[in-house]
């Protein structure tokens, strides 16, 4: 594990609470975030998935318009991938949105032409008949509720990206976006959680695997 930046000041007080206690507190504390420091984190994290390690190796090794990546359209404080979505888009990437699929996911195409429906979480999904299934990804950005540096991540409870990438291939990569009040010191980990390849906050990319 390797880190560039550090959050000094982890949340160390919050281990004795449940996994849903966390959760609960940790969701609170990410949506009390003002709209500016929202929105500059999301320009920081941008500015540091542009410059990651996941991303260059394969532009180094594909031409744009043949690499998958995975964002997410944010919700409840989640920090927002769009800045790093056009960064993407300029450079001829193709970009993909989870699709709910029992209880799993697969991946539709997101660009200009998206049509839209509803999940059954109110949630928006881009309307593909021919969704990509994971195993063609080559980076996932995925939101987190809280994280550790160890590649801990806290989901939201649903299961679908541990089920989803339970057996993941090799070379996709993993890799969690969130704010630095939602790191604590040690996570409750259970044995069907998948860990993360990296982790990008405002002030940190941590390399886990």
């Amino acid at each position: 594990m390797s880190s560039y930046g550090s959050n000094p000041h982890p949340t160390s007080c919050l281990e004795s609470l449940s996994r849903n206690e966390l959760r609960k507190h940790l969701r609170l504390v990410r949506r009390s975030l003002p709209e500016p420091q929202q929105a500059l984190a999301a320009e920081q994290i941008a500015k540091k998935l542009q410059s990651s390690p996941w991303l260059k190796k394969r532009l180094d090794s594909s031409p744009p318009a043949s690499i998958n990546i995975a964002l997410y359209l944010s919700n409840d404080g989640e920090i927002s991938p769009d800045v790093f979505c056009h960064y993407l888009w300029s450079l001829g990437v193709k970009v993909y949105l989870p699709i709910i699929n029992g209880e799993t996911l697969l991946f539709g195409l997101y660009d200009a032409d998206t049509q839209w429906q509803q999940n059954q979480f109110e949630i928006d999904e881009p309307v593909d008949l021919n969704p990509l299934p994971p195993e063609q990804l080559h980076m996932v950005c995925l939101p987190l509720v809280g994280f550790d540096n160890t590649g801990g991540r806290l989901g939201m409870g649903g299961g679908f990206y541990d089920k989803t990438f339970a057996k993941k291939a090799k070379h996709t990569v993993l890799v969690g976006l969130a704010h630095d009040c939602q790191q604590v010191t040690k996570l409750p980990i259970e044995h069907w959680d998948v860990p993360l390849d990296g982790i990008v906050t405002e002030s940190q990319q941590i390399q886990c695997n």
